[in-house]
């Protein structure tokens, strides 16, 4: 399988079936630049489109940060110079600060492994995955209202589904920082881990449990939980759920009866690539 070429991150496949995506950018705490944003979203629109990947995980290099957000030098730059930036085009695509903190259509799990600070976008990015494991010197937070700006990349409306009035208005209106325990009293955080534990093969043992499970099933039950956030009526979502591209997949796949046969036989199920849709949904 042939990795698409990144500038601003590391791409590799640590285990069968696992894209691991690497912000690489440790001088800048692995803040993301314009063209870093639309870098990862189309990493993230291949990861979607190929059948070999079945989950991914996101992490930032040189262990102090895993995103320390929008690269504000960059961002200045720009305004100085009559652009208009929050909001528009020219910063990060549609799909959300790095391609993913807005991003409707996925099925494929993500996990974030969390090493330092994890802050404004990088919150924003975090709050996005499946999971999240972080170590207890992990810091996040969405400090926007200190420099004058807001919570605009779709973050706001995950914490805001996923939390109380009270806490959401906390990590949002103080912008202050919290530690990765603070995160998990919360149920923002699955797993605090000790500072001198390889977060990526932490992240991995929760990547494992993923991908021992059907991808066609894991590919099916998170785009019904988009779909579930995404509308208002459960029932309204759940019929959508099951009559959409992603259902029918399922259905036809061949892993389907994989998983029936190997029950009723007892034995072990050999999960085979999904067959890729015929069209893609939209949310």
């Amino acid at each position: 399988m042939q990795l698409p070429s990144a500038e601003f991150f590391l791409l590799s496949i640590p285990e069968p079936h696992v894209l691991l995506i690497t912000i690489n950018r440790p001088k800048q705490f692995n803040a993301l630049n314009p063209e870093a944003n639309f870098e990862m979203s189309r990493i993230l629109d291949w990861a979607e489109d190929t059948d070999e990947i079945w989950c991914i995980i996101l992490t930032g290099t040189g262990g102090k940060a895993f995103c320390a957000g929008m690269d504000l030098v960059n961002w200045n730059k720009d305004r100085s110079s009559g652009v208009n930036n929050q909001g528009s085009g020219e910063t990060m695509p549609p799909t959300g600060f790095g391609g993913l903190s807005n991003r409707g259509l996925a099925r494929k799990p993500v996990i974030a492994a969390v090493d330092g600070y994890a802050l404004g976008g990088g919150t924003e990015m975090a709050l996005a995955c499946n999971i999240i494991v972080a170590t207890k010197k992990s810091k996040f937070g969405l400090p926007e209202v200190k420099r004058g700006v807001t919570i605009a990349a779709g973050g706001l409306a995950r914490l805001a589904r996923a939390v109380s009035y009270q806490v959401v208005s906390e990590i949002a209106l103080t912008g202050r920082h919290f530690t990765a325990e603070e995160f998990k009293k919360y149920d923002l955080v699955n797993e605090v881990v000790e500072n001198d534990v390889d977060i990526i093969q932490a992240a991995l043992v929760w990547a494992k449990k993923i991908i021992a499970n059907s991808p066609d099933a894991i590919f099916i039950t998170k785009f019904g939980i988009m779909l579930a956030m995404e509308r208002a009526s459960m029932v309204e979502a759940t019929n959508e759920w099951m009559n959409s591209e992603e259902a029918i997949a399922w259905r036809d796949g061949a892993n389907l009866v994989e998983g029936l046969n190997a029950f009723a036989n007892k034995r072990a199920p050999n999960w085979k690539n999904p067959a890729p849709l015929r069209k893609k949904s939209k949310l």
